[in-house]
């Protein structure tokens, strides 16, 4: 059983890089057309904000140690005035960036899902696809958005203690990143099959039966890898002055690992389909024939 948890998220990985090596100038394309222009606005975002951000730190940092109210008032004043433009900004950044990001996820799962994947092919069931994932990244988000203050109020009740102080927040990351791996697969089960919003949560959920610690593992390298990324846009951001060079490859990695991400859990998908088929009835609908399986 141990070695079957380290088996198939390698099975995984393995499977997609099949997949993309298989169809190198369709996910190329894909790619180039989607994931780089997405990551090379994240890393534009990331630099047009850091001043601001750093600065309202820095406004809030003096307004804690200002010796009078009346200048501590004018401070915290202008860093709410501050928070908001950054607010505005990173607004105006999210339209296309959550555009992006759904034409690449549409475009990638389709053309991880079909044998022989061509552009047209892809824009084809993309098109007719569309509003399935559209419902159901706004439930995704939804529920990200209600989950985010969970970790902190558990972090709020475990302070008192030294030992749930590391324990706690460790139990949050894990649901969160389980959390994670339900909404990412429930999201392919939305461009696959005929289901949105929470009915495609909730099958995604339900095939990952036998292999929660497979998803589980597999999310936690996502988080892992784009954590890591982000930290190097972070960086790039703060430094500046850069070179083109440097900023190429966060592009470009950060891109790549957008579309290996969809791969993976499209490659996920298969194989919990394939362990869990559609139930459909024949087509004849007669009640008293046999479900026909049905595996995609």
């Amino acid at each position: 059983m141990g070695a079957e948890w380290v088996l198939c998220p390698l099975k995984m990985v393995w499977e997609s890089i099949k997949t993309i090596g298989c169809n190198k100038l369709v996910f190329a394309t894909i790619m180039a057309a989607t994931s780089v222009p997405l990551s090379a606005l994240t890393l534009y975002e990331a630099r047009t904000t850091h001043d601001l951000a750093a600065h309202i730190h820095r406004l809030e940092s003096l307004g804690r140690h200002v010796p009078t109210r009346f200048e501590a008032r004018h401070v915290f004043e202008e860093s709410r005035q501050n928070a908001l433009s950054l607010l505005r900004l990173k607004l105006l950044f999210s339209f296309p960036s959550y555009l992006l990001s759904l034409f690449a996820s549409l475009f990638a799962v389709h053309s991880s899902l079909l044998p022989s994947p061509t552009l047209r092919s892809a824009a084809i069931a993309s098109f007719h696809s569309f509003h399935r994932p559209l419902l159901t990244s706004i439930v995704v988000y939804a529920l990200l958005f209600l989950f985010s203050p969970f970790p902190h109020f558990l972090a709020a009740l475990a302070a008192p203690s030294t030992a749930l102080s590391f324990l706690v927040p460790a139990m949050a990351s894990f649901l969160q990143i389980y959390l994670m791996a339900v909404l990412s697969l429930g999201l392919v089960v939305s461009v696959a099959e005929e289901r949105f919003g929470w009915d495609a949560i909730r099958i995604g959920h339900g095939i990952m039966a036998g292999r929660r610690v497979c998803a589980w593992l597999l999310s936690g390298m996502f988080v892992a890898v784009s954590g890591l990324i982000r930290w190097k846009v972070d960086a790039v951001a703060a430094e500046g002055e850069t070179g083109i060079k440097e900023k190429a490859i966060v592009i470009v990695s950060y891109a790549f690992v957008v579309i290996w991400s969809y791969a993976i859990m499209t490659a996920f998908y298969s194989h919990c389909r394939k362990r869990h088929p559609i139930k459909e009835p024949l087509p004849d609908h007669n009640p008293d024939q046999h479900l026909q399986l049905v595996s995609l």
